[in-house]
């Protein structure tokens, strides 16, 4: 498992005072605990000063602990000279000291316990165990071993008088310092009571000396003040209790305050320090009980306002409903959508605004929910507007219950569906007036599946080939001998081509009929591909052209007519000669193209209308390969012409093949449409849908697409990027204090300054309200944490100025690493959400790297 992060600032030029404070703190607490063993009244050592050692190495780098640690060694050597030990004897304790500090701080670092042992009574405990009980387990055996070495004394009785003093001394400061030092001072008042703190020390101190003096069995009084504070207090004002009640009963226990039961089996000695053990643990843990509560307290009422306020700004209508029905709240999105004061809206019932044909439905889903059989229910359904109008909207209700699961409310959110629901509706008539169209024209309608040779066809098909509809599909042998033997060899050729993607269907052929008569069919037709690339299906359509194979010489008499026509239409039409050249341009194609008829004729198609892509490339004319081919083709999509007096127009057409009655090829015609303004509202709609509409970033369905695809990259090359979580620092004030207009203005200039400052190939954006979020592809992580302080430090720079008023923010950011074995994208925003959280959980304007540490922590 790796270090937990620790989100507390590092300052290398406070270094120096930093090791000078651990230097003294250690001297002192060591002086003090061996002043203390020698008086008359103390049976083992109350050993502090490891506890003192043991938070500042938790705190800081591994590069910085061999200094502290030597820091330590010296005051330990001091301490004991200073007392009269000999040389040997203040050595000997050195090895086990060291070794006790080292592991417990290690432990601290590897679990993350002393990140959140305030948390809950679990999380202290644990934190007790593997800062206090276990790490002296190690050193009293080593430091037992060593005095028994030297012959200073039997191994029991140091092995447990070392174990007691080191577990009492440990319990008694450690979480104090260690709670100093991530919140500093601050931690001992309560926000509510700051006072309150100042009464409970000469208390605790008062008690203390009464009970240790005139009461019997004082111990258990020493907790009554501490258990009452700790209900009182935060947790970092209960454990400087604890310090102050064990720093002062110690001393009196020393000094002879208390008398104290002679000892002689080591067993009995335990039965002395249980008592005192007790009366410190207890309130710690309560302590840590009470500051879960209060956690909980503030996490609901930040649920409730986060919830309140998603539901006031939420873009579809929300509301709270009642067991009776009545809404007992309404978001503005609602009440815009039905046309209603918020007042009137929370006055009616949802069975007052429901659509009567609808009502019942909705009903009997309620009566589900409440009965149990369903959690929730989703139904597309009639609202009645206030004017009475009726409005389609997609409802999803939700019921909450109470912890024994009795039902409270509802929850409804309420999508306004009305102009999809006419869309459809418009749609089903389009394709019923089709339907008739088709039947009407005598056009038919056929599906090949390639894979079987089966064919379904339409009943107009059935028609066009003189047969009722069969009730099945038709096979490829049956149509084949319909096709006349004349025309069977030229269809199988084309299909082939087609089939192999060479050219779509276009093509006349003949039918012979069951009743045979001979008639000319033309067909069109589209392959449909698989996710592999590979023909399965072919779509088309076919339609009798006898009649207009017999028109083919009246309507060569009627081209001066048709040329009328062409005139008039609202399409460009430019026909060509067999080499491509200009005949011909009718009013459009002139206005679209820039060029006369009469400048035109006989100049290449290319330079009449010239085609270019999106990229400014040249694109070849479909004129050249309909003229090769003798087959329809498409302008390229999103092609565009570009004109002679300048500027770009897109267009959409076909070239067509011109021939004679005969089937002579004689020439092509270019028949094209101006879809400049669909093709820029495509565009349009496309960056809509996948940008932020107000500071123009990403937004969460597009970051989570790209978010996906750098999982892949990294899973497939073994690359290495980095995610950040970025969340605003005091974001709200602004909104409370300026308004939301001044908010999104900041929005907007903060999502500037991010995009000045990463590389050109992030991803940034805005994940919703002040949350924004960052793909730095192939960025270690030592170059993200760069870029994260930067990107930190600017922010907090930034004064944003708004009537008068000046505002400064600040951001948090939380970093999680993407590689192989880390690359799920839901899991990759869950752990820097967590980071992020610990970066603010720090103290705000910090940034914070996800660990397995954090998550378990």
């Amino acid at each position: 498992m790796r270090p937990a992060v620790s989100t507390a600032p590092v300052v290398p030029g406070r270094f120096g005072a930093t090791l000078l404070l651990v230097f003294l703190g250690y001297l002192l607490l060591a002086l003090g605990a061996v002043w203390l063993a020698r008086q008359p009244g103390t049976i083992a050592t109350l050993w502090y000063a490891n506890a003192f050692g043991i938070t500042f190495l938790w705190a800081q780098p591994l590069r910085r602990w061999p200094a502290l640690l030597g820091a330590m060694l010296v005051a330990n050597m001091i301490a004991g000279r200073l007392m009269g030990d000999t040389l040997a004897m203040s050595a000997s304790f050195l090895p086990a000291n060291m070794l006790e500090m080292i592991l417990a701080a290690t432990l601290l670092r590897r679990t993350g316990v002393a990140l959140n042992m305030s948390r809950s009574p679990s999380a202290f405990l644990r934190f007790i165990l593997l800062g206090a009980l276990l790490p002296p387990l190690v050193s009293s055996t080593l430091g037992a071993l060593i005095v028994q070495s030297i012959g200073y004394a039997g191994f029991g009785r140091v092995w447990l008088s070392w174990y007691e003093g080191a577990v009492l001394g440990t319990l008694s400061i450690l979480p104090l310092t260690v709670q100093l030092q991530q919140h500093g001072l601050q931690s001992l008042r309560s926000p509510k009571r700051p006072n309150e703190l100042f009464f409970y020390v000469p208390l605790v101190l008062l008690v203390t000396l009464v009970a240790l003096r005139l009461l019997p069995s004082p111990f258990v009084y020493l907790s009554l003040p501490l258990l009452l504070a700790a209900v009182r207090l935060p947790f970092a004002g209960t454990a400087l209790l604890v310090t102050l009640t064990s720093f002062s009963g110690g001393l009196m226990v020393a000094m002879g305050g208390l008398e104290l039961p002679p000892v002689t089996p080591l067993w009995q000695e335990i039965t002395l320090y249980l008592p005192l053990l007790l009366s410190l643990l207890p309130p710690l843990l309560l302590a840590a009980a009470v500051e879960q509560g209060r956690r909980r307290q503030r996490e609901l009422a930040a649920s409730e306002a986060r919830f309140r306020d998603a539901m006031e700004h939420s873009a579809i209508g929300m509301a709270l409903v009642g067991l009776d029905g009545r809404l007992q709240r309404v978001n503005r999105a609602l009440c815009e959508m039905l046309g209603y004061l918020p007042d009137e809206l929370s006055a009616q019932s949802f069975q007052g605004i429901t659509h009567a044909d609808d009502l019942s439905g909705d009903l009997e889903l309620v009566q589900d929910t409440l009965a149990g059989r369903r959690d929730n229910y989703r139904l597309e359904k009639r609202y009645l507007r206030r004017d009475g109008s009726a409005v389609w909207a997609l409802l999803a209700v939700s019921l909450v219950r109470d912890a024994e699961g009795r039902p409270l409310y509802f929850i409804a959110q309420i999508e306004d569906i009305d102009r999809r629901k006419r869309a459809e509706a418009e749609l089903a008539e389009l394709a019923q007036r089709y339907s008739l169209a088709t039947g009407a024209s005598g056009v038919g309608v056929w599906d090949w599946d390639l894979i079987s040779d089966d064919m379904i066809w339409d009943d107009s098909l059935f028609r066009l080939y003189g047969m009722r509809p069969l009730g099945r599909p038709v096979s490829y042998e049956e149509w084949a001998r319909f096709v006349h033997p004349g025309d069977i060899d030229a269809m199988q050729r084309e299909l082939q081509r087609v089939r192999e993607g060479l050219a779509q269907l276009d093509v006349e052929f003949r039918v012979t009929l069951p009743n045979g008569d001979v008639r000319a069919l033309r067909g069109h037709g589209s392959l449909a591909l698989d996710a592999e690339g590979k023909p399965t299906r072919m779509i088309g359509t076919n339609w009798d052209v006898t009649q207009l194979r017999e028109l083919t010489e009246r309507l060569n008499d009627e081209r001066e007519r048709l040329q009328v026509t062409l005139n008039s239409i609202g399409d460009g039409v430019i026909t060509t000669d067999l080499d491509g050249r200009v005949r011909f341009l009718n009013p459009v194609a002139e206005r679209l193209s820039g060029w006369s008829t009469a400048a035109a004729r006989g100049q290449a198609i290319e330079r009449v209308l010239p085609l270019e892509s999106e990229e400014g490339r040249p694109v070849a004319s479909p004129v050249r390969p309909c003229l090769e081919l003798g087959t329809v083709e498409s302008i390229p999509g999103h092609s565009s012409l570009r004109h002679g007096a300048g500027g770009l127009i897109a267009l959409r057409g076909q070239a067509a093949p011109v021939r004679s009655a005969e089937g002579e090829l004689l020439g092509s015609v270019l028949v094209f449409t101006d879809v400049s303004e669909a093709r820029a509202m495509q565009k349009h709609l496309r960056y809509a849908a996948t940008h932020d509409a107000l500071t123009g970033l990403l937004n969460r369905p597009a970051f989570e697409d790209a978010l996906a695809e750098s999982c892949r990259e990294v899973e497939q090359n073994a690359g290495h990027s980095v995610l950040f979580f970025i969340d605003l620092d005091h974001f709200k004030q602004v909104n409370d204090n300026a308004g939301h207009a001044a908010g999104d203005e900041l929005l907007r200039r903060i999502s500037r300054l991010m995009q000045d400052l990463v590389r050109s190939g992030d991803l940034l954006a805005r994940l919703g309200g002040d949350e924004f979020s960052m793909i730095l592809r192939s960025c270690p992580l030592v170059q993200a944490e760069m870029l994260a302080a930067r990107l930190i430090e600017h922010i907090q720079a930034l004064r944003f100025e708004w009537e008068g008023q000046v505002f400064q923010v600040g951001a948090s950011v939380g970093l999680a690493t993407l590689r192989a074995g880390n690359s799920e994208p839901a899991e990759l925003l869950r752990q820097a959400d967590i980071a992020c959280y610990q970066a603010k959980n720090g103290g705000r304007g910090r940034l914070a790297v996800y660990a397995e540490a954090l998550a378990h922590g």
